[in-house]
């Protein structure tokens, strides 16, 4: 018997697609259910924060990508000249995890999204008082 240990399966495509229809029904999501998928939605850092357009690009085989849409550009903290912990600061292509931190395990709805949420609520703090208090590495 030993210690074997049982990996999570991981979800297809389309059951990408499928739980995040479910959980964002307003969203354009846009796939050929077998190698890709794009997500737009509009979500807010906080009931009192501002909104954001967001895009996801995902495809089979890689991590999501994901890009702040509108507004465009993102404002920057007094004195700074970039945006913190983004991959693309032109694109404005967000940061949200390190390399380990997710797996194609795991379900994108339960995990990239509040992530993301998570980055705008940080950026948000970061615009008052120029610190980034979202943790991660420096880019």
């Amino acid at each position: 018997m030993g210690n074997r240990q049982i990996k999570a399966k991981v979800p297809t495509l389309k059951e990408q697609y499928i739980a995040l229809k479910r959980s964002f029904p307003d969203a354009v999501l846009v796939s050929d259910m077998e190698t890709y998928f794009t997500w737009e939605q509009t979500l807010k850092s906080s009931p009192l924060g501002q909104e954001y357009k967001v895009k996801m690009e995902y495809s089979r085989g890689s991590h999501p990508k994901i890009y702040v849409v509108e507004p465009k550009p993102l404002k920057l903290a007094e004195g700074e000249d970039r945006l913190p912990h983004v991959y693309d600061h032109e694109e404005q292509q967000l940061c949200l995890f390190v390399h380990n931190e997710w797996s194609k395990r795991r379900m994108i709805a339960y995990t990239i999204v509040p992530w993301i949420v998570d980055w705008l609520f940080h950026y948000e703090l970061w615009l008052i008082d120029g610190n980034w208090k979202g943790g991660g590495t420096v880019h």
